[in-house]
């Protein structure tokens, strides 16, 4: 019986999306990239919380509302804190909160986000290999783009691969389709394939 060996790769964001808005000093549509860093007004014992922004070309400064008319109490001390502080991994969680910014009806600019893969350290795939793909935020990635990419192959071929089932999904969905959200198992069935680090 032929052995499976095993493998995690971790999807790793290096920067955050970008919100495409007018920018009034540029008197255009530009993106706004995440400054990382938060804004608390507090006003007649109420605070309101945003997420700064930055236009590229001229660092004009946009707010992202995050909280409106809180009261000072129903924030935990932790919560404060990190935005006191303005803690990075917060930061991103809402600049990567998809629902957050659609709500809000701006436009989000997901080819900006470059990306690395953590734990792809082997030479090659051997015959069988499972795959644990982890990936912390959604970023428009299409997994058959993502597996053309680490892969060093095209499109194309990974069509063939997936078509002759030597490619699949443990989430059973449409592998040329499916844009990369939550953590899942990839099967390969390939008698070699080369990789290199990237």
């Amino acid at each position: 019986m032929d052995k499976y060996n095993e493998a995690i790769w971790r999807i790793v964001p290096q920067n955050t999306p970008a919100v495409i808005k007018h920018c009034s000093k540029c008197n255009k549509k530009m993106a706004f990239y995440c400054s990382e860093k938060f804004r608390l007004n507090s006003n007649q014992q109420r605070v309101d919380i945003w997420l700064i922004y930055k236009c590229t070309k001229c660092d004009t400064t946009w707010k992202l509302s995050l909280i409106r008319g809180i009261k000072p109490h129903d924030l935990t001390a932790q919560l404060f804190d990190k935005l006191t502080n303005n803690d990075k991994a917060l930061a991103w969680k809402y600049a990567f909160d998809r629902n957050l910014l659609k709500q809000s009806g701006y436009e989000i600019d997901y080819s900006c986000v470059n990306y690395s893969v953590e734990g792809f350290n082997i030479c090659a795939i051997e015959r069988f290999v499972n795959v644990q793909l982890k990936s912390q935020y959604f970023f428009d990635l299409k997994l058959s783009t993502f597996l053309a990419k680490i892969l060093g192959v095209s499109i194309g071929s990974i069509r063939k691969l997936v078509g002759e089932n030597l490619i699949t999904i443990s989430l059973g969905c449409d592998i040329m389709r499916y844009k990369i959200r939550t953590d899942f198992y990839l099967h390969f069935e390939l008698d070699c394939i080369f990789l290199e680090e990237p």
